[in-house]
């Protein structure tokens, strides 16, 4: 059992680390190796002599005093993620009557090794007591990072519902490669390319295969000020090929409070597709407003 840690002094970690790291210990002593993984729990450093070591974060403080953020009610679930929820909703009464739903989560983690993100969106409108627009998109993605590399892997299965399409539910499964082709302090953006299923129930039955070229941008513009954009193109191979579906995401977070952490988000998606059954849309348009609490 190693013996309670506390480190005292910076520790510097990179992608890929070209110079040794040093870890400085509650006693004085110092670790000097390559820290080979940090990882929300704990971090493994290779020594030279006294070989690979994983040590708990838990015994250790990092330089900054930031700590992950905290599981659910004590727990290790969703240690270390960013989670933000949303809301927005907005009514209108006169010669006619108006009400709007938006609701949203946003959960991310990253370390060296493997990123997540999952993300909902469900939208609900009602004029004159009649419903217009019922829908909701369940997105999740897991990336599998190389260090030192530009290069990772992903898998990406979702899930939409839609009250007034012919098929009424879809599921999708992608994955394939990706590629950083822009990796700043501020700013990143990512392509990503593969194989996609796609199945769909409801009035509509179908199954299809699509061949996905993905692009998303992330920009830091400040601290309390994120944008965040994204454009998935699904190209029909079979049974179908020509037809093709673009689904495009634009987000504007911007940090209100830090304590508690509120935020206004402003987006807009539009999905359009060529593929349809008579009387469905081939565009549909969203745009909507919310408040954003981080927990």
């Amino acid at each position: 059992m190693w013996p309670r840690l506390w480190m005292v002094s910076a520790l510097c970690l990179h992608a890929a680390v070209a110079a040794a790291d040093t870890v400085v210990l509650a006693n004085g002593d110092e670790l000097t190796g390559e820290v080979v993984e940090w990882a929300v729990d704990h971090l493994v450093i290779d020594h030279p002599q006294l070989g690979r070591m994983r040590l708990s974060l838990e015994q250790l403080e990092m330089d900054t005093g930031e700590r992950p953020t905290p599981g659910f009610f004590g727990t290790t679930f969703l240690r270390g993620w960013s989670r933000t929820i949303d809301l927005g909703w907005n009514g209108k009464q006169g010669n006619t009557e108006n009400s709007n739903l938006t609701l949203g989560s946003n959960f991310r983690y990253e370390d060296d090794w493997k990123r997540w993100r999952f993300r909902t969106r469900y939208f609900f409108n009602t004029s004159d007591g009649t419903t217009e627009d019922n829908n909701a998109r369940v997105d999740l993605r897991r990336d599998w990072l190389f260090p030192g590399s530009r290069w990772f892997a992903f898998v990406a299965p979702s899930y939409q519902y839609d009250q007034f399409e012919s098929w009424q539910h879809r599921t999708v499964l992608a994955a394939g490669p990706g590629f950083n082709l822009v990796n700043r302090e501020a700013q990143s953006l990512d392509v990503r390319v593969g194989p996609v299923f796609t199945r769909e129930f409801g009035e509509r039955q179908q199954a299809q295969a699509d061949a996905l070229f993905a692009l998303d941008y992330t920009w830091n513009i400040t601290s309390q000020l994120v944008l965040s954009l994204s454009n998935q193109l699904f190209s029909e191979v079979n049974p179908n090929p020509g037809e093709f579906r673009n689904l495009t995401i634009g987000e504007l977070r911007i940090r209100l409070t830090e304590r508690p952490k509120l935020s206004l988000l402003l987006g807009a998606e539009n999905e359009y597709e060529t593929d349809i059954e008579p009387g469905d849309k081939a565009n549909d348009l969203k745009y909507y407003v919310s408040l954003g609490l981080d927990f």
